[in-house]
């Protein structure tokens, strides 16, 4: 009698257990092959991977970006509600380089963006604080 009460449980706990470890491979397996980068990047390395096959984003209010911002930067507010389906009209086939004031919305954007079709993205440590404290050049 008693092993009629316990089998079923051992089963269902044998069962729970194994799919739980089947979807942990898939978890770790996809992780591994994923070829995606996000990296954060100090100002002066950021400074440097800016080129003709970069877009540099910035992730400020349009009142911030107006006051002033990198050269070529693209504004694109990570607070509005469709910040996700503007920044997948861009051309994914560059590497995105995020910026806002101080760094903390743009590794929120990083995030964000995860699944946006970017496979390298980079964010500026420090922000567009961190770019004037280095005396590096932008629009005012």
């Amino acid at each position: 009698m008693l092993k009629r009460i316990i089998y079923p449980f051992l089963l269902m706990g044998s069962v729970s257990m194994l799919s739980c470890s089947n979807n942990m491979e898939s978890v770790n397996e996809e992780s591994q092959t994923s070829n995606q980068v996000r990296k954060d990047l100090s100002v002066e390395d950021f400074k440097n991977k800016i080129s003709e096959k970069t877009i540099v984003l910035d992730v400020r209010r349009a009142v911030e970006f107006q006051a002033g911002h990198l050269e070529n930067a693209i504004n694109i507010d990570f607070f509005s509600s469709n910040f996700v389906a503007e920044v997948s009209k861009l051309d994914n086939s560059k590497k995105l380089l995020i910026y806002c004031a101080s760094g903390g919305r743009s590794s929120g954007a990083m995030n964000k963006l995860a699944d946006s079709g970017f496979s390298e993205m980079y964010n500026m440590l420090g922000g567009f604080g961190a770019w004037r404290k280095a005396n590096f050049d932008y629009v005012k």
